[in-house]
């Protein structure tokens, strides 16, 4: 009888040379706060980045760990590759592996996120107080812009929300 292989998720970790690794086990990933009551956003982003805060492994560690979890060389290749392949993935457009509505979050063309506010969008988004670091315009547009919001005045972006009034 074969011992139950635990599901592990391998994910390499940006600017580590040599490469370095963590395993974050499946039934780990996503949290709840009560049986039946999934986290939110917010608290599952804290919660993987605390997954990601565990020590890192090398290559070598990585294939003891897996050896010792019943995993085959090849099973342990293949991790080994889908976790390059989705690191590769991840890295060859410009992206961030920082939360984009994070107070202080500045995005390329120099717009900030000022402060959350308590107003609500479609689709449960949120609207964020946005500061243009070029001109100083403060404005108001939902979340899933943060990344790619330029400023109405004095970068022809597109119009903003009126800002809600602080809670």
């Amino acid at each position: 009888m074969s011992v139950p292989r635990p599901e592990v998720v391998l994910l390499k970790l940006p600017g580590r040379e040599p490469e370095q690794f963590v395993m974050i086990g499946r039934n780990e990933l996503f949290p709840t706060l009560a049986p039946g009551q999934p986290a939110s956003r917010e608290q599952w982003i804290a919660h993987f980045g605390q997954l990601l805060q565990q020590p890192p492994l090398s290559e070598a560690g990585v294939r003891e760990a897996l050896l010792r979890r019943g995993l085959s060389s090849r099973e342990i290749d293949d991790q080994l590759e889908t976790a390059r392949r989705k690191y590769g993935v991840m890295t060859s457009k410009p992206t961030s592996w920082e939360h984009t509505t994070r107070i202080g979050y500045r995005n390329p063309d120099g717009q900030e996120i000022v402060r959350k506010t308590d107003v609500g969008g479609p689709e449960g988004q949120r609207i964020y107080v946005l500061r243009c670091t070029v001109c100083g315009h403060q404005y108001a547009d939902y979340g899933f812009n943060a990344d790619i919001r330029r400023c109405p005045v004095c970068q022809d972006g597109p119009r903003a929300l009126p800002i809600p009034p602080e809670a």
